[in-house]
């Protein structure tokens, strides 16, 4: 779960659980490949592409359950689901 958490920052068990709780509640809306990215106040949703309508569907309920998670922004990757995303700034 620490390769959810943007690099430079602290891994702690309160960032683990939020997304943790994040994924878990994605998984029991039908989703199955995801990934959420913990970068600070903001969670990065990665879905397949094919699921972006699924989870746009869902935004209202998605985002207000994000926020009681305590993130202030919630965002969905454009480029989808992507393993080992975060490495991309080590480029």
């Amino acid at each position: 779960m620490s390769s959810r958490i943007a690099y430079g920052e602290k891994v702690t068990l309160e960032k683990l659980n939020q997304v943790e709780k994040a994924e878990d509640f994605l998984c029991d809306l039908g989703f199955r490949i995801l990934r959420v990215r913990h970068h600070g106040h903001i969670a990065r949703i990665e879905v397949l592409p094919q699921d972006f309508v699924k989870l746009i569907e869902n935004r209202e309920m998605i985002s207000k359950k994000f926020h009681e998670l305590g993130f202030t922004y919630v965002s969905l990757d454009l480029d989808g689901f992507q393993s080992g995303s975060l490495n991309a700034v080590l480029k």
